[in-house]
């Protein structure tokens, strides 16, 4: 607990609650939905310096120096993607920044449930409805419903 939390409390769904199945695959009955990212989204990527953890609503997300780049879409929106899907995942613009490759494709799935989704990064809250997708190497992560309709469009 550090000195804000005391004084403010914690904030909320800053971690999973503890009574939330947590997975790591699609559970059974899934059904799965194949995407692409939306063309000409550029992002601010860097590679990290050192081991650090960035908080979010959704639980926070530990990166590793040297092995992940820290990828913010938004003032309030950043990920945490592994330097090897980053290299194979996006592209750099002539104006130093970069964007998602339109020409892989991802599949996703919702649940009518909240879950806890184990990510490279820890667990992430995804509330009912939320897209949970699958990248490049089997790894999960959540996306709001907003979120993945502003970011990705059907493959």
């Amino acid at each position: 607990m550090n000195l804000m939390h005391f004084v403010f409390g914690a904030s909320p769904r800053r971690t999973p609650p503890p009574s939330l199945p947590v997975i790591s695959r699609a559970p059974p009955g899934a059904i799965w939905r194949n995407v692409r990212a939306r063309p000409g989204r550029p992002v601010r990527a860097r590679l990290a310096e050192s081991d650090g953890v960035l908080e979010r609503a959704r639980g926070p997300l530990r990166y590793r120096g040297g092995d992940d780049y820290i990828v913010e879409y938004g003032p309030d929106d950043a990920a945490i993607v592994k330097r090897s899907v980053f290299q194979r995942t996006y592209a750099r613009r002539d104006d130093g920044l970069h964007e998602k490759r339109t020409d892989i494709v991802y599949r996703c799935f919702t649940l009518s449930y909240p879950v806890a989704v184990r990510t490279l990064e820890g667990l992430q809250h995804a509330a009912p409805g939320d897209w949970i997708m699958e990248g490049v190497d089997g790894e999960l992560w959540p996306v709001r419903v907003a979120d993945a309709r502003n970011k990705y469009e059907p493959a």
